[in-house]
């Protein structure tokens, strides 16, 4: 996307968590088992990621937050609330 979106077609944005307890033998998402966590740098990048998407949508309004991974639950709280509050 080099332009700006100028439809106003919802947005839907995916949370990639990719932190685990244990691997499933079935999964082929990007995780990492027993990872130390920078959870400020992680909730930084994400936001500057989210920031930079959003003035390329400026148009386009959240319809729905997904979090997935990995093991979202695994997320301190304070991650959940930052991504909450970047969207």
């Amino acid at each position: 996307m080099n332009q700006p979106a100028n439809n106003h077609t919802p947005l839907g944005v995916y949370v990639h968590w990719p932190y685990c307890a244990r691997i499933c033998p079935y999964c082929d998402f990007n995780i990492y088992k027993n990872k130390t966590i920078d959870a400020a740098r992680w909730i930084d990048a994400l936001t500057r990621d989210l920031e930079h998407w959003a003035a390329r949508t400026p148009n386009r309004k959240l319809a729905s937050l997904y979090f997935g991974g990995g093991t979202p639950s695994l997320a301190p709280l304070g991650v959940i609330d930052a991504v909450i509050r970047a969207c």
